[in-house]
């Protein structure tokens, strides 16, 4: 039988080791020495040790590779490249269905675990989420750059590509955000009142503080919205209904202040405590927008649930923003709100009061 060469060793009496030679440092034991077999320690089963190139914690081959997965592509061919069968399953790929009757067929013939939409949230509405719930199938849209004001927990990288997990929200989370806004609302009343009287004292130099809106809300329900004034009291004798602009002429001096750090929205905390809105939500519009808005695809949806005070539209594009670039965000938000993503726009709310808004 042959010996591995690694595992001889020289052997030692007692206290060989302690008669090293201390001259040189090296500990080396005596040559001439008899030689043994000395066996590896037994490794504890679990155990490994880490080093530089230990591959602990790391895959070595992706263990996604078994599960299933349905990819939605673009109709118009232009769908952008990825490595998906090097990490999934890739059952099929699709266009987006025209008729949901056609996506329920594909989840019974295909059986996916993961549906993996390149199309943009504006495309999908309700009734998708509730096919892939029925079949218990996870939704995955890929990502674009305005999603980056998720926290990165709901971001996940497959095939080269990032990708938005949507999750609608709960019945039981709706109710324990109602009883946040509520709560949040009521402790933070003994700050904002006393901010309040002092914008109140503002605006009535040129009329009356407040003036009330009425605004459309959660299942189409309209609701009188409540703000401090930032337009001339006639602002919209001669054209009627408009929508407000970055520069626009019809807003007073002291009403720009208020816009630029929002401290216009404040009375819509009584809306707040009200039921007719959340701190964190859509943004509620006029009757009179409605009703052209209701044009665009999915908007709808946006009704929902309650509008908000702030949300990823207010953030990120403000006055400037377009309808369409406003109901992306709306849809975003739609499909992937949760208590701790509220949590994190009210503080970036907070952070842009401090500092001003900087789209108007």
């Amino acid at each position: 039988m042959s010996i591995d060469q690694t595992q001889l060793v020289p052997s030692a009496p007692p206290g060989a080791e302690a008669g090293a030679d201390r001259r040189t440092g090296t500990g080396a034991r005596r040559t001439g020495a008899r030689h043994a077999v000395v066996p590896s320690p037994p490794r504890r089963p679990g155990r490994h040790r880490r080093g530089r190139n230990s591959t602990a914690g790391r895959r070595s081959a992706p263990a996604r590779r078994g599960v299933r997965a349905l990819v939605l592509e673009p109709r118009t061919g232009d769908a952008t490249p990825d490595r998906l069968a090097d990490e999934f399953h890739v059952a099929a790929r699709l266009p987006l269905p025209e008729r949901m009757e056609q996506l329920d067929e594909a989840l019974l013939r295909w059986r996916p675990k993961l549906l993996l939409c390149k199309h943009p949230l504006d495309s999908l509405d309700a009734r998708l989420a509730a096919v892939c719930l029925a079949h218990d199938v996870e939704i995955f849209v890929l990502a674009h750059p305005v999603y980056g004001l998720l926290q990165p927990a709901r971001l996940r990288r497959f095939g080269g590509l990032p990708w938005l997990r949507l999750r609608p929200g709960r019945s039981g989370e709706e109710k324990v955000k109602r009883a946040l806004d509520v709560a949040v609302t009521l402790l933070g009343a003994p700050l904002v009142v006393p901010l309040m009287l002092v914008v109140a004292a503002a605006v009535s130099l040129s009329g009356p503080p407040l003036y009330r809106q009425e605004r459309v809300g959660a299942g189409g329900h309209r609701f009188h919205m409540v703000k401090f004034r930032t337009m001339r009291a006639d602002a919209e004798r001669h054209t009627g209904p408009a929508l407000a602009s970055v520069d626009d002429a019809r807003v007073t001096r002291v009403g720009r202040v208020l816009r630029r750090f929002r401290l216009d929205e404040l009375p819509q905390l009584w809306n707040v405590v009200r039921g007719d809105m959340s701190l964190v939500g859509p943004r509620p519009e006029r009757p009179e927008f409605v009703a052209t808005f209701r044009e665009l695809p999915h908007y709808e949806l946006r009704h929902r649930i309650r509008p908000g005070m702030t949300g990823i539209a207010q953030l990120t594009g403000g006055y400037a923003a377009t309808v369409e670039e406003k109901l992306r965000c709306d849809l975003l938000y739609l499909h992937c709100r949760s208590l701790r993503l509220d949590l994190l726009l009210v503080v970036l709310t907070i952070v842009e009061l401090f500092r001003g808004f900087p789209r108007g």
